[in-house]
């Protein structure tokens, strides 16, 4: 099969919303297509490196061939939903089982064209009358040629599915991979806002409910990047600009420094029945702690917004209560309280601004008092202190009734990281020290010529996350044994 079709088709699969927030299925499934031409040599070693770099010395190939089953699950999900149509089917053979040979798959991951049946012509039929033969016969031709229509519609040909940056151009693909349309920006693109690929930029799905794919891009320039906001861009299908809308707005605490916003989380809320979908943004500003989540309609207009004293870098949309209404989960850094923080938005109460009693220096006038559902900080190492203003709290991953992340205790070193995990109503039950952190904080403290190990004390002490809104105490309810 083409590789550009199977391309198209991973893209498709890593922008859905059943994958949305499984960050390592998508982690798991990019590995497994970058080596599709050469599986027959990967093994799980390579895989366990290149999936968990921090964690190479306790993983086996037990947990990869668990992450493979889930992966096989989730895909298996997303083809019985949103994929039910898709003309390529994406499979994870079962390698540990026999082949009708007698030996076991060696594939990792396979690509197979949907096969189209034709449905057979109904058993019984009765004899037509000659004189309303012509006008039937003519309701169904026309019949057959809307069901042809639909069935191409349906099954995806032409609708922009998958893009990519080519020199100063955007160029939007269907799901084959073949070209569809492309813009130009004169102004290039800002290579430091795109180093984790397209697909964070850019987003594929119906805003209006109309049957039309509608593409929403982050425009962020090449030229003075530092000198402009980043524009969320909503083309139609056929590559017709439909509006534009700018991150952030002038704020009288910025006493009269440009009011330049760059977007770091895009996510789409899931349309009920009835409902107008809804576009979510966390914009922070380029130079201080203003960081700003807005809901944008359909048609680019400003629904509500919410105003936070210190960068949000981090957006998921999760229906954590399982009742059809996702929720907003924002993580990044509290200025107010220089640590890591981790919000919870109400999609219908996104207002206001955080209330910063430990700074109000910091605090944002003239939005009134928010209405977080959850506002949680998480403490700082001693290390942290003594390297850094504030710890960071990385994307959550929200699956299997489990929210975990990772908060980075030293800038200087991605992997020194503490893990949280919480059920869905964030009651706590685990925290992991990473071994990067322990070693980092064991050197640290060897070359300052001070004798202070790592004390199960100092890990106890992971455990007091603060909760300021949404918890019946001053902390998250802790289910640690």
């Amino acid at each position: 099969m083409d590789r550009s079709a199977i391309s198209a088709q991973i893209q498709k699969i890593l922008n859905s919303q059943s994958f949305s927030g499984k960050s390592q299925l998508q982690k798991l499934l990019e590995i497994l297509f970058a080596r599709i031409d050469s599986q027959s040599t990967l093994k799980p070693d390579r895989v366990i490196k290149e999936l968990w770099p921090e964690e190479v010395v306790t993983k086996r190939s037990a947990d990869v061939a668990t992450e493979m089953n889930r992966l096989r699950k989730a895909l298996e999900s997303y083809y019985t939903a949103e994929g039910k149509t898709d003309p390529v089917v994406i499979v994870l053979p079962n390698r540990s089982a026999p082949g009708p040979d007698g030996t076991k798959e060696k594939r990792w991951i396979t690509a197979e064209a949907r096969s189209l049946i034709e449905a057979s012509p109904p058993p019984h039929f009765r004899p037509l009358r000659r004189g309303k033969a012509p006008r039937i016969a003519a309701a169904i031709a026309l019949v057959g040629v809307v069901a042809y229509f639909a069935f191409w519609l349906l099954a995806g040909y032409g609708r922009p599915n998958s893009g990519r940056l080519e020199a100063a151009a955007l160029v939007v693909m269907d799901e084959q991979g073949k070209e569809l349309w492309r813009k130009s920006f004169p102004d290039g693109f800002w290579s430091d806002y795109y180093e984790q690929g397209l697909p964070t930029r850019i987003w594929f799905g119906d805003l209006e409910g109309k049957g039309h794919t509608d593409v929403l891009f982050l425009y962020h320039p090449a030229a003075n990047p530092s000198s402009h906001s980043t524009a969320l861009i909503c083309y139609s299908d056929r590559g017709k600009e439909k509006w534009r809308w700018m991150a952030g707005r002038s704020l009288p605490d910025l006493h009269g420094t440009p009011a330049i916003f760059t977007t770091v989380g895009l996510g789409v809320l899931k349309a009920n029945h009835g409902e107008r979908a809804r576009i979510v943004v966390s914009n922070r500003h380029w130079l201080y702690y203003f960081d700003q989540i807005a809901i944008v309609d359909p048609t680019g207009k400003t629904i509500s917004e919410y105003w936070h004293s210190g960068n949000l870098n981090h957006l998921v949309l999760a229906d954590l209560r399982r009742d059809g209404q996702e929720q907003i989960i924002a993580t990044g850094i509290s200025n107010g309280y220089r640590q890591a923080t981790l919000i919870v938005l109400d999609p219908d109460r996104v207002l206001g601004a955080s209330t910063e009693a430990a700074r109000p220096e910091v605090q944002i006038h003239g939005m009134g008092p928010a209405e977080e559902r959850l506002r949680l900080l998480f403490p700082r190492s001693d290390l942290n202190k003594a390297l850094s203003t504030y710890n960071e709290a990385e994307e959550p991953v929200v699956e299997h009734g489990r929210i975990r992340l990772s908060v980075r205790e030293c800038q200087q070193l991605p992997s020194c990281k503490i893990v949280y995990e919480f059920d869905t109503n964030f009651h706590l039950v685990g925290v992991l020290a990473y071994d990067h952190f322990r070693s980092a904080h064991k050197e640290f403290y060897l070359r300052s010529k001070s004798d202070h190990p790592f004390s199960t004390e100092e890990e106890a002490e992971f455990q007091k996350v603060r909760c300021l809104v949404g918890c019946q105490s001053d902390f998250a309810v802790n289910d640690i044994h």
